[in-house]
C-alpha cells in the first residue's frame, strides 16, 4: 500500500507573521491529482485566511484562490502576500498547494491538476473544501489568481467551476517552455472564463509566455501587432499586459518579472509591489479582481 504522503508545513504556516488588519488564518486538506497514481489521492494543504471582522462583518465572505507556480510553495512570500491582499479587500482568502516538481507540463498535466483543485463536482476537491469553511460563500462569487502553471490552473478553474467570475493570471499563456503548443487547453476556445473576466500580466523577456502571440491566445482579446497592453472595449478592463525590460528594476522583465533582477526569489520589485499603481503592478489588478471583473481604472499609457 502507497503510504500517504501529506505536505503539511502546519508549523511554519502557524509561525508565519500576520498583519494585524486580517481576521483569523487556518488550514484544511483536500486530494490533489497525484501523478504516481494517476488519482486524486494525495492529501494537500490549503491555507487560508479571512478579512478582518471589524471592517468586513463577520462574513460570509466571497472567496479568492491562489495557485503557487511550479516549485513554490502555498505558504511561501508569494503565496502569504496573496492571501493578506485579497483579505484586506473582503475575501476569505486561500492558497492551494499541489504537486508541482515538474518543470514542463503538457495540457493533460494542467487539466488534471486544475480538476483537482476546482472540480466543484468532487466532494475531494480543493474548492469544495474552502467553500465549506465557515465564513466562506463561494455564492457570492470565487475569483482565482497564480503565477506561472498555477496562473494557468488558475485560468482553467471556470472549466470545473461556474462560480469563478474572474482571474487575474501572471506568467501564462498558450505556449510553454518546451514550444508545445497549448492551445487544446489554453486557446481561448477552449476555457470557459469569458475575455472580460481574465487579465494576464507576462514580462517580455519571458521565453514560455513573453510574445504577443502567446499571451492574446490565451486572453481572446486582440490589438494590433507590437502591442505592449490590450484592454477589452467593453470598459470591462480585462485584457493583458506585457511587461517591458525598461519597466522592472534590474532591467529583464522575464519569467519572474516582479521580482528583483528576474532571479525567482520573492525579493519582490517595488515597482509591481504595492503600492505601485502601473496596470501591470499588483495593487491594480488586485483591485480589479476585488471587483469580479466588472470594471478597472487604468491609464492608456500603463503609468
Amino acid at each position: 500500500m502507497k503510504p500517504e504522503r501529506i505536505f503539511a508545513p502546519v508549523l511554519l504556516f502557524a509561525a508565519a507573521a500576520w498583519p494585524a488588519t486580517i481576521g483569523s488564518s487556518g488550514m484544511a486538506t483536500y486530494l490533489s491529482y497525484d501523478a504516481y497514481t494517476g488519482k486524486n489521492d494525495l492529501t494537500q494543504p490549503i491555507f487560508y485566511a479571512t478579512p478582518n471582522p471589524v471592517v468586513y462583518g463577520h462574513g460570509p465572505y466571497p472567496v479568492a484562490i491562489w495557485v503557487p507556480g511550479t516549485f513554490e510553495l502555498s505558504f511561501d512570500p508569494l503565496s502569504l502576500l496573496f492571501l493578506t491582499e485579497m483579505a484586506n479587500r473582503g475575501f476569505l482568502a486561500a492558497t492551494v498547494q499541489y504537486p508541482n516538481q515538474e518543470l514542463w507540463q503538457t495540457c493533460n498535466a494542467y487539466t488534471t491538476r486544475a480538476s483537482a483543485i476546482f472540480n466543484t463536482a468532487s466532494t475531494t476537491s480543493a474548492i469544495t473544501a474552502v467553500c465549506s469553511l465557515p465564513g466562506a460563500s463561494c455564492s457570492k462569487g470565487v475569483v482565482t489568481s497564480g503565477i506561472s502553471q498555477g496562473g494557468i490552473i488558475a485560468i482553467l478553474a471556470r472549466n470545473y467551476a461556474p462560480q469563478v467570475k474572474a482571474t487575474y493570471a501572471l506568467d501564462a499563456g498558450a505556449m510553454n517552455q518546451l514550444g508545445l503548443n497549448l492551445g487544446s487547453c489554453m486557446a481561448k476556445s477552449n476555457t470557459a472564463l469569458p475575455a472580460n473576466r481574465l487579465v494576464i500580466v507576462n514580462g517580455q523577456a519571458d521565453p514560455s509566455f513573453g510574445s504577443q502571440s502567446a499571451t492574446q491566445a490565451a486572453s481572446g482579446i486582440t490589438c494590433p501587432a507590437g502591442s505592449t497592453q490590450c484592454w477589452s472595449a467593453d470598459g470591462s478592463g480585462a485584457g493583458w499586459y506585457l511587461v517591458q525590460n525598461s519597466e522592472v528594476t534590474g532591467g529583464q522583465a522575464g519569467h519572474c518579472y516582479i521580482d528583483k533582477k528576474n532571479v525567482c526569489n520573492d525579493n519582490f520589485d517595488p515597482n509591481w509591489l504595492p503600492p505601485a499603481t502601473s496596470n501591470w503592478s499588483l495593487k491594480p489588478n488586485l483591485d480589479w479582481l476585488a471587483t469580479f471583473g466588472t470594471r478597472r481604472v487604468f491609464s492608456p499609457t500603463g503609468k
